[in-house]
């Protein structure tokens, strides 16, 4: 009886852990004025990415690179501010299939927002290997877009 107790207490306090955390990214992107849809070119739905909460109530980050086909897709595992104009994310790969991405099914990335706009600063695979670096895309050495809030 007292096992079954403990275990009930275990389970809701992890719930309630859970439930804060979640709470906690929302808040965090929210005030980074994340939320919503973004693109290069709002003018142009066809590659876009959308940040977003999910039914149960975690928050994703989905990039569509054509019009209603899902590219990648990752939950948004941890989100913090650093300072005002940076944010960093830690993602989760979110799709029963392998990530799209050679690096792995995590990523860190790291977020600068300024006049509205975001622009990645770096994104790490979880192997270690870099999408973006010191604001460049490493295959092809472009700097990485500003992405501009659509809705």
């Amino acid at each position: 009886m007292q096992f079954t107790t403990l275990l009930v207490i275990t389970s809701t306090a992890l719930a309630t852990v859970e439930a804060a955390n979640a709470q906690s990214i929302a808040q965090t992107l929210a005030d980074f004025g994340l939320v919503g849809t973004w693109a290069t070119d709002c003018s142009q739905p066809a590659s876009h990415i959308v940040y977003a909460a999910k039914s149960s109530g975690d928050m994703s980050r989905i990039y569509y690179d054509q019009t209603d086909h899902v590219f990648n897709n990752y939950r948004i595992v941890s989100a913090n501010r650093q300072g005002a104009d940076m944010l960093a994310l830690t993602l989760v790969w979110d799709l029963n299939s392998k990530p799209a991405e050679p690096g792995g099914d995590r990523a860190n990335v790291v977020l600068n927002m300024v006049d509205g706009k975001f622009q990645v600063v770096s994104s790490q695979g979880s192997d270690g290997s870099y999408f973006v670096k010191d604001r460049k895309i490493t295959r092809s050495g472009m700097e990485s877009p500003w992405q501009q809030h659509c809705r």
